[in-house]
């Protein structure tokens, strides 16, 4: 799922990068969806790592 209205700052990509390649693109999909849930329109390092903590419990 990658979404045009979404923008990745740089520092979000390269967290995104250190995610292992068999999984990068689901856990992208499953970022991007949320960032829409929550009308966010640029998705940085900050709402990656909160959307890890959600994830991880």
């Amino acid at each position: 799922m990658s979404n045009d209205k979404l923008a990745w700052d740089e520092e979000a990509l390269k967290k995104l990068d250190n995610i292992p390649a068999f999984i990068r693109k689901m856990v992208k999909g499953k970022i991007e969806k949320a960032a829409l849930e929550t009308e966010e329109s640029l998705i940085t390092v900050e709402f990656v790592e909160k959307m890890r903590a959600q994830a991880m419990g």
